[in-house]
């Protein structure tokens, strides 16, 4: 996400059809929600004129895609007070999604925007040849190799990607990094486990895989954190109903679920 917003700050999106103000940052994408649960959202970006771009890149058309549009850009704008205009950004395959929502009081338009209409293969081949060139990729160039594992092509986004990535890793230009990890957040979601590690394996010796790592660290202590905490909780737990404590009593004073101690008392029982 910090290469993301790196990539296209100071910029737009005019490549993709989008006639929007420049790009100045990018806002968090995880929403909080009343039951204790998350939703991340793709992008969202603050504009120039102070509104926000919200961008989700489907494969699919889900039945429940506008549904959660709204809901996502409710829960935006009740997080950053400010106006939100959607735009679903559709891979090659698809030809046509609907863009509006209407139940009663509610109403949602979203901007769809088709790459269809953009030849993946021939970029690929475009940029493939700057680069054995060895001449230098502009703006436009970066932008459109982002995005190619999304265009039409004869290659399944999967493989597209892997193609992609290892075509920017033989790039020599200086934001070559940031481009990669714009890749990667774009494609994380329609990339199955499997193509998740062959991208990891292409990226070795990159900037990319060291931040991956480095953020796989931090994810690692929290929840290593986590667990230790988990293990302090049923020790003390244990302990106080080794004392003859309530089960109650005990769920009060650790957290913990009563159904938690209650399965703990058995064991202690048995």
């Amino acid at each position: 996400m910090k290469a993301t917003a790196e990539m296209f700050k100071d910029k737009t999106l005019e490549i993709l059809g989008l006639k929007t103000a420049r790009i100045v940052d990018i806002m968090p994408t995880v929403l909080p929600v009343v039951e204790a649960r998350e939703k991340r959202v793709d992008f969202v970006f603050l504009l120039e004129d102070e509104t926000l771009l919200h961008l989700e890149f489907q494969t699919t058309v889900p039945e429940d895609l506008l549904r959660r549009a709204a809901f996502y850009g409710a829960r935006i704008v009740e997080r950053h007070n400010r106006d939100v205009n959607t735009a679903m950004i559709y891979s090659g395959r698809i030809q046509n999604a609907p863009d509006l929502l209407n139940r009663g009081s509610l109403t949602y338009k979203v901007t769809n925007v088709y790459l269809k209409d953009m030849d993946g293969d021939a970029e690929y081949n475009r940029i493939k040849n700057k680069i054995n060139r060895e001449e230098p990729l502009n703006e436009a160039d970066l932008q459109k190799l982002i995005f190619l594992p999304l265009m039409k092509s004869k290659q399944p986004e999967t493989e597209m990607t892997i193609q992609v990535a290892e075509l920017a890793k033989a790039s020599k230009s200086p934001h070559t990094n940031f481009a990669i990890g714009a890749l990667v957040a774009i494609t994380d979601k329609f990339l199955p486990e499997e193509y998740k590690r062959r991208l990891l394996e292409v990226l070795r010796m990159t900037q990319i895989e060291q931040w991956l790592r480095e953020e796989g660290l931090k994810e690692g202590l929290k929840e290593g954190m986590k667990e230790g905490e988990m293990k302090a909780k049923l020790e003390t737990a244990r302990n106080a109903l080794l004392e003859g404590a309530e089960v109650e009593f005990v769920a009060k004073i650790t957290g913990l679920s009563l159904e938690t101690i209650q399965k703990l008392k058995a064991e202690i029982a048995s």
